[in-house]
């Protein structure tokens, strides 16, 4: 694989459900259906960036539904896909 795209291709031609990534310092998700990509932020950086404190998600599947909270730490648990319809990634708002 050369590319994101190759790796998305190779995903979706799969029956994966959850794709968990990192690195980005930035929590962020990605709902294609299937398979959901979840970025985590980071829990100890003394760069975080942007809009985003030290923050961990929290995973909970049941059965065939996954739901994804951001836990901002020592405060509060948000909801994931909050965050994704509140804020651009891209910084066009």
């Amino acid at each position: 694989m050369t590319d994101a795209g190759d790796v998305l291709r190779t995903i979706a031609s799969t029956k994966v459900d959850l794709v968990l990534c990192g690195h980005k310092h930035r929590p962020w998700v990605w709902n294609f259906g299937k398979p959901l990509i979840v970025y985590a932020g980071t829990a100890s950086s003394e760069r975080a960036r942007g809009l985003f404190e030290n923050t961990y998600n929290i995973i909970t599947i049941n059965g065939k539904k996954i739901h994804v909270d951001l836990k901002i730490v020592g405060g509060k648990r948000i909801p994931l896909e909050n965050i994704v319809k509140n804020y651009s990634q891209f910084g066009d708002e």
